[in-house]
């Protein structure tokens, strides 16, 4: 398994611990399904900084990264996190 694999793994169990839902595929889009609202994402971007010991400022955020688990997992590895 990979790094980002591993990642995207991780993201999958805050999506199905912390968020309570199932983890979407690795390449579901994951907006245009209306999986994210804003309250959602929320605690998905703070769930991460947990997870994974980063901060993600606000006024850097793109949504693209947000997309799929696998854009999330190569804006953490792009980051300087590892698994």
């Amino acid at each position: 398994m990979t790094n980002e694999e591993e990642i995207v793994a991780r993201i999958g169990s805050i999506f199905e611990d912390t968020l309570s839902m199932s983890a979407p595929a690795p390449d579901l889009d994951i907006i245009d399904a209306a999986l994210l609202d804003s309250l959602t994402l929320v605690s998905l971007l703070f769930a991460i900084e947990q997870e994974f010991g980063m901060e993600i400022p606000l006024d850097s955020l793109e949504i693209d990264d947000f997309r799929t688990l696998q854009s999330i997992a190569k804006m953490i590895a792009s980051a300087g996190v590892s698994s």
